[in-house]
């Protein structure tokens, strides 16, 4: 396994399976010394909780062990919380695809890593908190100074944001800025569970385990009714790609071309740095972009020759089909109205509502550019391929009339950065 990795990526995890073993180590001294049936509780709730977590997507999920985890850094106030943390990550059961993985069946270097990570986050918080108790005495709840919290959960946050960015970093040959930005949303997975962690915390010292359970039937619960959303929205989604793959499927000369605008339109909205929900909706729309051309004949779309002008205008009703489609689903309605004008034009000269500047949603223009640059570049039953630095040269000159200036200036930004990567052709 160990041949596999890189140098760099080697280095890096091994140094921090070193420093995380060794708060593991420090921990279990504790341990031997004073064990109790505390620490196997909050062992089985952690593997318990992270056991049930929620993919969002392929590397990302959603769990709320770190509710164990902060409530573990309150009640016991030493490295045994690095013990349960690593027991956490190295023990719980995950389920992806139907197919049950555990420790003895699944990537047991990146479960060492993970634990080792999840010790050093939860014993650095511990530290902090520690030392914080002791110096501000007042400020208290339930015996648990606040200030002292406040200090841990942002020495965690420091400490598991840096591992896993800079983790991101390596892996993926991109800059710390960027692998942050990526990586953000656990700044907002920390500080909404971390109530839930103190109150947990309170719960067992007034009332003992029992109580903890009790607290935790309710939110498993809530859990299990958004993991039935999310598989919901995961079943339609797919749905609707596979409605998009059959579309491309009619045209050999149309296919991978949603993918490939879904890779331009996000490299786009990253360099004029929008939000990831904006980013993720972006890359939703390139995908589903065509799929209005499911109610538009096979005769026009697959048609070698130049279109007539009533075929042209049975054309250009496939951005309202296809924002119609999707306008039904709540959590698509946003991009539906991507989808309805990305052929707008920045003059106002598009369809189909003759949109002009500002009015037209900034999304749509990202979409526009990242469209009109795959159409060119790939072959059609009517014309062969345009040369990429072409095609650039093409989407710069139309600047300010068929496209948005801003969204242009970055798509340049973009294809010069790529070009640098290897990833592209392109000749200033």
């Amino acid at each position: 396994m160990m041949k596999e990795i890189p140098n760099k990526l080697r280095l890096y995890t091994g140094m921090i399976i070193i420093i995380g073993i060794f708060c593991v180590f420090w921990g279990s001294r504790n341990i031997i010394s004073d064990f109790d049936s505390r620490i196997l509780f909050f062992i089985v709730i952690g593997i318990i909780t992270e056991s049930l977590d929620i993919r969002i997507k392929k590397n990302i999920a959603i769990s709320i062990s770190f509710t164990i985890g902060l409530a573990s850094v309150l009640v016991f106030q030493s490295y045994i919380v690095a013990v349960i943390g690593f027991s956490t990550m190295l023990l719980y059961v995950e389920i992806v695809d139907g197919k049950i993985y555990h420790l003895f069946n699944s990537d047991l270097y990146k479960r060492i890593f993970n634990g080792c990570a999840y010790a050093i986050s939860l014993a650095t918080a511990s530290m902090a908190y520690n030392m914080f108790d002791v110096r501000y005495t007042g400020m208290r709840m339930q015996d648990f100074s606040i200030v002292g919290i406040v200090v841990a959960l942002l020495m965690y946050t420091i400490v598991n944001l840096n591992i896993f960015t800079t983790l991101m970093c390596i892996l993926g040959n991109i800059k710390w800025k960027e692998a942050f930005h990526e990586n953000k949303w656990t700044i907002i997975n920390i500080t909404a569970l971390s109530p839930l962690g103190v109150i947990t915390a309170v719960a067992y010292n007034s009332y003992g385990w029992f109580a903890v359970v009790l607290f935790l039937v309710p939110l498993l619960l809530a859990r299990y009714s958004f993991k039935l959303y999310i598989d919901m929205r995961h079943v339609y989604f797919e749905t609707i790609k596979a409605l998009s793959n059959a579309m491309e499927a009619k045209d050999e000369y149309t296919k991978g071309h949603s993918y490939r605008v879904a890779e331009y339109a996000a490299g786009i909205a990253k360099e004029m740095k929008m939000s990831h929900d904006k980013i993720d909706k972006i890359n939703t729309a390139a995908i589903l972009h065509d799929i209005g051309k499911i109610g538009i004949a096979d005769i026009i779309l697959n048609k070698p020759g130049q279109l007539e002008d009533d075929e042209f205008l049975q054309i250009q009703k496939h951005p309202e089909i296809g924002a119609k489609i999707l306008g039904e689903v709540d959590f698509l309605k946003e991009v539906a109205e991507i989808i309805k004008h990305h052929h707008e034009r920045y003059d106002g000269k598009g369809y189909p509502d003759k949109l002009c500047g500002d009015a037209i949603p900034l999304e749509a223009c990202v979409l526009a550019v990242a469209d009109a640059y795959d159409a060119m570049t790939s072959n059609r039953p009517y014309r062969k391929a345009t040369d990429s630095n072409r095609a650039l040269r093409i989407i710069i000159n139309e600047s300010g009339r068929q496209f948005h200036p801003l969204v242009v200036k970055k798509f340049a930004t973009y294809m010069e950065r790529e070009s640098q990567k290897g990833k592209v052709t392109y000749v200033s």
